[in-house]
């Protein structure tokens, strides 16, 4: 079986690679990166790679369909969230290789925060209230790009000085909703025509940025609760293929859905480090005969180099507290890709951060 990987600079699709290579036999894995400047610095993991040109849009996708064509690819495993959405409107051109995955339609309306908004206030779940614009909007409260992707362009108002710095920003494609005082907190699946096959929960140790930043540090964690909200928003849209269900875990305990993102989410390699196998259902393959004796101890995973900076800057800020639970588990922590196991895709990983 042929698995096409990319883009290969993002951790999580080293991630993808490494669990695939490591638990599944007679799978080669092609890799692919538009980013020039990580040529050469390719993870152990990946069998073939190759550099894709990106002038636009239209030809990227040219270049992706003619690589699974000469390739023979079975399954294509996007991971660039900025591409999911006109890679699924042009599903066609993939042939089988995307066969694991919804249409553009059900994708839009899980990803859009606006769309999902209005069809999750009819179902009886808790969100966070939305405000018709920015000058109505009261503090705390929070911009985000209605078909953003993880906290890109995110924004925070906690004071008025901040809201006047950005009186006259374009938020022409923004929602804005109220701030949710908690614990970020999430549950990933991936489900078949709303059906879910495979969930697990996780809760964020540490983020970076270190206010509403992504996960770089993370524990297990489950609420019935959680599979009870992602399984009413399936029943409405029925998708086929990963999303991850961001929550609020507020100081009493209440479960706050903040977003739904119908794709491969960042800290997919807590569940995979955890025993929990998203890609079973896709690949249908034989597994290697792993004869390691089987994981005792739930496992922290972390994002490296980032987890660094983000315990430097919560020590800042004088909250300790991640910094005493990352040394308390130190044996039980795994980073997402190391530089001593890959080092090589750990520095690919560095140079698509800074260049």
């Amino acid at each position: 079986m042929n698995i096409l990987v990319g883009e290969i600079s993002s951790y999580k699709a080293i991630v993808i690679c490494k669990y695939i290579k490591k638990n599944y036999a007679n799978i080669n894995i092609i890799s692919y990166d538009y980013k020039t400047q990580i040529k050469g610095l390719i993870t152990k993991y990946t069998d073939k790679h190759f550099q894709i040109k990106k002038k636009d849009i239209n030809s990227y996708i040219f270049e992706l369909i003619k690589l699974i064509q000469e390739e023979k690819i079975d399954v294509y495993l996007p991971i660039h969230s900025d591409f999911i959405g006109i890679i699924l409107q042009n599903k066609q051109a993939f042939g089988k290789t995307l066969s694991y995955l919804g249409d553009f339609e059900s994708y839009q309306k899980l990803h859009n925060k606006n769309l999902i908004q209005e069809i999750v206030k009819d179902l009886d779940i808790v969100i966070p209230y939305k405000y018709e614009t920015f000058k109505d909007a009261k503090l705390p409260f929070v911009a985000k790009p209605i078909s953003g992707s993880s906290s890109k362009g995110v924004l925070y108002f906690f004071n008025e000085n901040k809201r006047n710095k950005f009186f006259n920003y374009d938020f022409s494609n923004y929602i804005f909703q109220e701030y949710i005082q908690g614990t970020g907190c999430g549950y990933s699946v991936y489900a078949v025509n709303g059906e879910i096959k495979i969930g697990y929960g996780h809760l964020r140790l540490a983020e970076y940025p270190i206010s509403g930043g992504s996960s770089v540090y993370r524990t297990s964690f489950y609420k019935e609760e959680m599979y009870i909200i992602a399984k009413k928003i399936f029943e409405k849209i029925p998708w086929t293929g990963f999303a991850m269900f961001e929550f609020k875990l507020t100081p009493k305990g209440e479960l706050i859905l903040i977003e739904v993102n119908p794709r491969i989410w960042g800290s997919i390699n807590q569940g995979l480090q955890n025993g929990i196998d998203y890609f079973e259902p896709i690949l249908k393959a034989k597994k290697k005969d792993i004869k390691e004796n089987k994981q005792s101890k739930k496992i922290n995973t972390y994002l490296s180099p980032q987890i660094y900076l983000s315990l430097l800057f919560y020590l800042i800020r004088g909250n300790i507290k991640p910094l005493i639970l990352f040394l308390k588990n130190v044996r039980n922590n795994k980073a997402d890709v190391s530089l001593f196991d890959d080092p090589t895709g750990w520095l690919s990983i560095l140079l698509r951060k800074i260049l």
